[in-house]
């Protein structure tokens, strides 16, 4: 197994004039074959590099959006219908972008297998529900499923769970209640949520649940007597805020295998296990060595990357001996305020 360095180092070795930074696509091309040529089943590639705090993306860019739609109808069209295995990273996002992609995916594919060597949270979470089968290892991290909402607050962006929205309405009305002075604190807090807020949280709670529960039964536990109590019982679990008490919670094989999720674990094969890291670690070279944060890939090499473009500004600095240019004029006092 190749760590991301060797992977990164070697993508530098095949740097030539069509990839003066490096053939890092050659690199994890190859392999994705490697793979693909291992198990016998059509790969996809769905990776989100979102680990990275030192990288400032647009807001949203990360997630799964209805954008990415487009990347999955590009690495889909080429392949055979049948089986498919999806190795995903991905940090999650739109339940609604996750449904699309899912139609997607079972439009074409009687099985399907998301393979998760690190994360797959939130929306993401919800997609690898629609499996028939999950591969995992273990450092695979799985997420809860209950909505978050974004606010914007001084111009940044503060994530509340559709749970705890919910609490503090109910919070405020008991206080409320029991202490009607209260009502002047309480006010501009509340003020911040629109009219419909309470009645989109609620619709969202039960849009996850109901989307997890629905795949479960009809894909992973069909055909199975109990597949609607399993599949309740799963979706239940994962948008369990009071269980979980934190969106970012790690949900791993031990939590899932006691929920009857069906589980390959890839320690049991230790070739299949390299190869999934090699791809993996190849991705997160690419990652590391270009402006790449989202990739779409098959193991046919049909690729929809999305790429961070950096600027550089060149600053000039004044010569030896010059002259310093005149200060700037400066600006002109505000108007009177208007009396109309």
């Amino acid at each position: 197994m190749a760590t991301w360095n060797e992977f990164y180092q070697e993508a530098l070795r095949r740097r030539g004039s069509h990839a003066p930074r490096g053939d890092f696509d050659s690199v994890r091309r190859e392999q994705l074959q490697r793979l693909a040529k291992y198990t016998g089943r059509n790969l996809i590639l769905y990776v989100v590099d979102f680990l990275d705090p030192g990288r400032i993306k647009a807001p949203g860019a990360l997630s799964i959006d209805p954008s990415d739609k487009l990347g999955f109808i590009e690495v889909i069209r080429r392949l055979e219908e049948g089986a498919v295995d999806v190795l995903i990273e991905s940090p999650g996002g739109s339940p609604e972008a996750t449904e699309a992609i899912v139609r997607l995916l079972r439009q074409k594919f009687t099985d399907v297998r998301f393979i998760i060597p690190n994360m797959a949270k939130s929306a993401a979470t919800m997609m690898a529900m629609s499996g028939n089968l999950l591969v995992l290892d273990s450092p695979s991290e799985l997420g809860p499923i209950d909505p978050q909402f974004i606010f914007h607050r001084e111009g940044n962006p503060i994530t509340s769970p559709a749970h705890a929205i919910l609490g503090q309405f109910d919070w405020a009305t008991e206080k409320i209640k029991r202490d009607p002075e209260q009502l002047p604190v309480w006010v501009p807090i509340l003020n911040q949520y629109g009219p419909s807020l309470l009645v989109e949280c609620d619709t969202a709670i039960e849009l996850a649940k109901r989307l997890v529960t629905n795949w479960l039964e009809k894909y992973m536990f069909g055909g199975e007597a109990a597949a609607r109590k399993k599949a309740n019982r799963v979706a239940k679990y994962l948008a369990a805020y009071d269980e979980h008490l934190s969106h970012g919670r790690p949900i791993g094989m031990e939590e899932l295998r006691k929920l009857d999720v069906k589980i390959l674990d890839m320690s049991t094969d230790a070739t299949f296990k390299e190869r999934i890291w090699d791809v993996y670690n190849s991705v997160i070279a690419r990652f590391v060595g270009t402006g790449a944060y989202k990739i779409f890939e098959n193991h046919l090499g049909d690729c929809l990357a999305r790429v961070s473009i950096q600027v550089a500004i060149q600053v000039g600095l004044q010569p030896p001996g010059e002259a310093s240019p005149p200060p700037l004029p400066p600006p002109p006092a505000p108007s009177p305020p208007s009396a109309n």
